[in-house]
């Protein structure tokens, strides 16, 4: 009887070494992808968010120019009687990529403030 729990205490043991070194590698895994993506995972995110908000502030202020620009060339086609269905375009594109960088600006800047 002494050898048969005496086995069963030897396995106990390399169960509990095995589960030693599973909980080790557990937590050295834990640290490494912390690491990564709190260090240069976390980084490259911020970069792209901010060339994506430099780019959508660009688009933003081009197509306020351009529905300026249009607007101006509307006035000048009906004092002069001219067709201007072209300049109505070019608005109402500019008016579609207002919104959408607007909305994007809005979105890429929301979660610093969440």
């Amino acid at each position: 009887m002494s050898k048969r729990i005496s086995k069963m205490l030897f396995s106990k043991e390399r169960v509990e070494l095995a589960l030693i070194d599973d909980l080790r590698k557990a937590e050295a895994d834990v640290k490494k992808f912390s690491e990564e993506a709190n260090g240069a995972g976390l980084s490259d995110v911020r970069k792209a968010v901010q060339k994506a908000d430099r780019s959508y502030t660009q688009l933003l202020r081009a197509s306020e120019n351009a529905i300026e620009i249009a607007d101006k060339f509307i006035a000048a086609a009906k004092e002069l009687g001219i067709d201007d269905k072209e300049a109505q375009g070019v608005k109402n594109l500019a008016k579609s990529t207002e919104n959408d960088a607007e909305y994007w600006i809005k979105e890429l800047n929301a979660s610093q403030y969440s």
